[in-house]
């Protein structure tokens, strides 16, 4: 399901993404349109499909463009199969910060010492 939605009108691409040999160029593109795309929602919602026509490229390059910033660390992804396979992406670091926000806040966490 494609949500109707303008992407953000900067994409950022990170030093460690942009100077990352592993990489491919369309890689790193790819990880700024995904930044871009987290903006609304806090996750990307495209398919490779979407991507795949945005830059003229084959669904199984995309494909491969994802694996690589996963397997990088870069993106985490998600399928739920309960909603017809849809995907979501979200950047690897809001992933963590969102995890950690997860965690119960200890008890007396709010008092200052002095």
């Amino acid at each position: 399901m494609e949500h109707e939605s303008q992407p953000s009108f900067y994409a950022v691409i990170p030093a460690t993404v942009r100077y990352d040999k592993r990489l491919t160029g369309g890689a790193k593109l790819l990880y700024g349109e995904i930044t871009a795309l987290c903006d609304k929602f806090g996750y990307c919602w495209a398919s490779n499909a979407y991507f795949a026509g945005l830059y003229e490229k084959s669904n199984d390059t995309i494909s491969r463009w994802i694996s690589s910033l996963a397997s990088c660390g870069y993106i985490v992804t998600l399928v739920d199969t309960v909603a017809g396979n849809s995907r979501k992406i979200w950047l690897a670091e809001m992933a963590a910060v969102s995890a950690k926000n997860k965690k119960p806040i200890r008890k007396n966490a709010d008092r200052v010492s002095a």
